[in-house]
This record gives C-alpha cells, sequence and structure tokens, in this order.
C-alpha cells in the first residue's frame, strides 16, 4: 500500500504497556497510576501527588521535655555592677598634685592622699578590743556599775607583777570592794573576776586564803563557799589550792559560820540515781571523802566532829533518803564515816545512835 494510503488510514491501535511498568502501578499506594495515550509517540506517565509520611505520636518525653514545649533558652549572667570611686574635691586633687614626687606615678600619689593617718585615739582601741578601751571607759561606770569599773581597774592595775609577785595590798583593795553587797548578783562572776587576774597556779592558795578571810568577816559571808565551789567548777582554781587556804585559815580552829561544811556539801559528788550534786568526769565519792577527811583534820576534834554531822544532814536533806538507801552510799562508806565520827567524837560505835541523828545503819 502507497505511503499516503498508509497515512491517511485509520489508526491502528497501541501497544500494551510493558510488564515491568504494570507491576510498579500496581505497587503504588496511591492506586495505579494514569497513562495518556498520544498519537505518534511514547505513552506518558503521569505522576501522582507525593505522599506524606506520617509520624506516629508517642508517648515518650523527647530531650526530657513534654511535646511541643519550646526548650529554655540559656541567658547570658548579668555583668557585676561596677563602683566607681567618688571623685575627687579640686583642693584634695591639687593637694595631691603639689605632693607628687618626680617620678612618681600620678595614680600613687592620689591613693596616698586618700588613706588617712589614724589618730592616737584609733591607735589605742585597735591595740586590744578588751582591756585598753575599758581602761579608758571603766572610771564612768564606778557609781552605776561598780563590778564593771572593778574589772576595767583589774585589766590596767594588776595584782601580780610580769614577774609574778603578789601585791597584796592591792588584793586586798579589790576583794574588799567586791564584797560589798550588791556588787557580786551572782556566784559565776568570782570566774571572770578570776581570769582577769591572771593568778599564776603555784599562788593560787594565796588568794583563796584572802577570799577566804576577808569573806567570811564582811557582810556577804554566807556567799564565800558558794563562791569557792564556783571557782573550782569552772576550771579556775585546784582543789589543792583550796585545801592548802583552809589548813592554814583553820588550823586547829572551828567552823562556826558553817562556811567549810557547805563548800564540801557543794561538791559532793552526784550519783546515777540523784538529781543533785557534782557531777565531773573522774570525780567520785573517793576523791570527795578525801577532801572532806583533810578538812576535818585540820580542825579540832570537837568542830571536826559537828561539821561532819551537819554535812551528812544536809547530804540527807538534798537527797530526800537516809544515807543507807541511796545508791553512792554502801557499807564500806557508811563504815568509813562512823568511824570518822567515833575519832572526833570520842565515842564507840555502838554509842553513836544516841550521839548522831543520821541514819549510818
Amino acid at each position: 500500500m502507497p505511503d499516503a494510503a498508509r497515512q491517511s488510514g485509520p489508526c491502528e491501535p497501541a501497544e500494551p504497556p510493558p510488564s515491568w511498568l504494570k507491576r510498579k502501578t500496581s505497587q503504588s499506594p496511591s492506586g495505579p497510576k494514569k497513562v495518556a495515550k498520544t498519537s505518534g509517540s511514547k505513552p506518558r506517565i503521569e505522576k501522582s501527588p507525593p505522599v506524606k509520611a506520617v509520624i506516629p505520636r508517642t508517648s515518650k518525653l523527647q530531650d526530657g521535655k513534654p511535646p511541643g514545649q519550646k526548650s529554655a533558652i540559656a541567658k547570658n549572667p548579668p555583668k557585676v555592677p561596677v563602683h566607681k570611686s567618688a571623685p575627687m574635691p579640686p583642693a584634695q586633687k591639687a593637694a595631691g598634685a603639689g605632693a607628687t614626687a618626680p617620678g612618681r606615678p600620678a595614680d600613687q600619689a592620689k591613693l596616698a592622699t586618700c588613706i588617712s593617718i589614724p589618730d592616737q585615739a584609733d591607735e589605742v582601741r585597735a591595740t586590744s578590743s578588751t582591756g585598753v578601751v575599758r581602761s579608758k571607759s571603766w572610771r564612768d561606770f564606778s557609781d552605776t556599775d561598780p563590778l564593771y569599773a572593778i574589772k576595767g581597774e583589774l585589766g590596767e592595775k594588776k595584782v601580780f607583777s610580769p614577774s609574778g609577785v603578789l601585791d597584796e595590798e592591792c588584793l586586798q583593795q579589790y576583794l574588799r570592794r567586791l564584797m560589798q553587797p550588791g556588787v557580786m548578783s551572782k556566784n559565776k562572776d568570782w570566774i571572770e573576776v578570776w581570769a582577769i587576774m591572771n593568778i599564776p597556779i603555784e599562788s593560787q592558795a594565796e588568794v583563796v586564803q584572802a577570799i577566804l578571810e576577808i569573806g567570811l568577816e564582811s557582810e556577804v559571808a554566807d556567799t564565800i563557799p558558794d563562791a569557792l565551789a564556783e571557782l573550782i567548777k569552772g576550771h579556775r582554781v585546784k582543789i589543792k589550792a583550796v585545801e592548802e587556804a583552809i589548813q592554814t585559815l583553820f588550823e586547829c580552829g572551828s567552823d562556826q559560820q558553817g562556811c567549810l561544811s557547805r563548800f564540801l556539801l557543794l561538791i559532793f559528788p552526784k550519783s546515777p540515781t540523784s538529781e543533785w550534786g557534782w557531777s565531773r568526769v573522774g570525780w567520785n565519792w573517793q576523791q570527795w571523802w578525801t577532801t572532806a577527811d583533810r578538812v576535818l583534820a585540820t580542825l579540832d576534834n570537837n568542830s571536826a566532829f559537828e561539821l561532819l554531822c551537819n554535812l551528812l544532814r544536809g547530804i540527807e536533806t538534798e537527797s530526800g533518803a537516809y544515807l543507807p538507801h541511796q545508791q553512792i552510799w554502801d557499807e564500806k562508806r557508811l563504815g568509813t564515816v562512823r568511824t570518822a565520827l567515833c575519832k572526833y567524837g570520842g565515842l564507840q560505835e555502838d554509842e553513836l545512835s544516841a550521839a548522831v541523828d543520821v541514819c549510818l545503819a
């Protein structure tokens, strides 16, 4: 057939698409793709729109934060404010400029003008915050606060010299003033006064003896045993120093004012079942009785007997029970006390019950 006739005749049907194309169109998620037929050319494939991926939601937090919450934005720390110095007065500038030495930097000259030289009063205050300042002001409190005035005077006028020599006259004057009614409001004041005196250990017995001599003749004699006990409990005075002072002052004497029996009662050791007494590590009944026995041996026999009887009565009164009913008093200790009473009273043991109103068995 001629070419013209072949071209003008009816069009032949298009060839079916290859098998690989059918396989792809069947696998497309959006269905088979449409193929547009065109005459005289290869079939054109129309692409389906892209499919958006769907991300499933999860309950887990991303980066430790719930979904949809924005992360915090780190901020820079605030700037530290710069403190500017106050402007220098013109007169001070002129003085600094005139005082500048040749070759000296100008900033050093300005610094020198800003530094003030302390006067004599400031130097006195800086020397000691307790002793010197008090020494300048204690005179103003002689009438309103005599104890404060005496403390200040003690800091300025020492009782002991730097070489450790005691000024007995100066000490007696201080003690007489301290033992005026109303000066020592509480017994603990003695601890601070003793510390200010700065008394050497080897001289403690001399000072304790002076306290006993002047105190027992004063209007506050009933507070002297409490003062001695407070000094011992406050670790200011050794018990040995008190014993030496008592042995010197009360040798072959008597305890007419009850000072010694009161003192021994105040230092009586505390037992596990009692609510009173002196509680201290290492302080027990045997050590207490050693001190009591030395004090008793200093007095005459009659005075020692009376002192021991008064002391035992005081222990019963404070405890609220008879001695045999107290845990600290076992049979051996009761026997020691009975022996001492027979010694100082010149009695036989079977005579104690009639001569002593204290239960000892």
